[in-house]
């Protein structure tokens, strides 16, 4: 019966000094955070702009030596019948563009890249992507 009490007294006691067991995979994960358009803009400035232009109109610098020349971001909700598209943002953010029809494949993919900017808090890179089309959202004209 003593031996019993020890029992039941140690693992009271480290249930109430916080002892889990071992550590699971399944380990609660800060909740993502809803996209940000002005860190959006932090991010297209420093990888975007060059091409894109900083008003995301694709007269950045360096978009003249590119074979196909970047389009004008402001107007992608014009494009697609007054609608943005964002799920198409983020698939070329992530994936890249490399489809046959688009010509010149220049834009680099963005996804892998993003990876390693935050690798504890946003490992994918995901957080980068949809605050980044947050922003291109942001920008669309009227």
């Amino acid at each position: 019966m003593c031996q019993l009490k020890i029992i039941l007294f140690g693992a009271s006691l480290l249930t109430a000094l916080g002892f889990s067991g071992p550590q699971s995979k399944n380990e609660r994960k800060p909740a993502p955070k809803p996209p940000s358009a002005a860190t959006g803009q932090e991010t297209f400035l420093k990888y975007c702009a060059s091409c894109h232009g900083k008003t995301a109109r694709g007269d950045g610098p360096a978009a003249f030596v590119l074979k196909t020349p970047p389009p004008d971001l402001t107007t992608l909700s014009k494009r697609y019948e007054d609608k943005f598209p964002a799920g198409y943002v983020s698939a070329v953010l992530t994936f890249g563009k490399s489809f046959a029809s688009h010509g010149a494949v220049d834009m680099p993919i963005w996804g892998s890249r993003f990876k390693t900017l935050d690798p504890v808090r946003d490992p994918t890179g995901q957080q980068h992507i949809d605050d980044v089309v947050a922003y291109i959202r942001s920008r669309q004209v009227k």
